[in-house]
């Protein structure tokens, strides 16, 4: 069954699909100190519904600021503690350079596409 979650702000969307048995998060535009509540919240909502397998697509965030990074690496430790697995999708931008400056790309498994990610994540439940 397909269950999506879509939250639309001025400056970011979230969006959130069912990819067999892995939640695949998808932020366009910004996250950051202005979307943090929202993006926490869009989180919480995501791990209700998928569970703690998800991939996190930023490709198409436009800017992450240390808040971002910080929530990104909560939601990871969140994932782990639950027996989960989380991935990123993003690649080595102006906009997610922040994630290899902070470290945070060095402890989450990141992916330059959607596929691969999926691809990687533990089958079986």
């Amino acid at each position: 069954m397909m269950s999506d979650l879509h939250i639309l702000t001025a400056t970011t969307q979230f969006t959130a699909i069912d990819g067999e048995g892995v939640g695949v998060l998808t932020v366009k535009g910004t996250l950051d100190y202005t979307t943090h509540d929202l993006a926490m919240d869009f989180f919480d909502q995501a791990f209700a519904r998928f569970g703690p397998n998800l991939v996190v697509n930023l490709l198409e965030a436009d800017f992450l600021d240390s808040r971002a990074t910080g929530l990104l690496a909560s939601c990871w430790k969140r994932a782990s503690d639950e027996g989960g697995w989380l991935a990123l999708v993003a690649v080595e931008s102006s906009t997610a350079r922040v994630l290899w400056i902070t470290g945070v790309a060095s402890r989450l498994p990141v992916f330059p596409t959607v596929e691969e990610a999926l691809a990687a994540a533990p089958s079986g439940e």
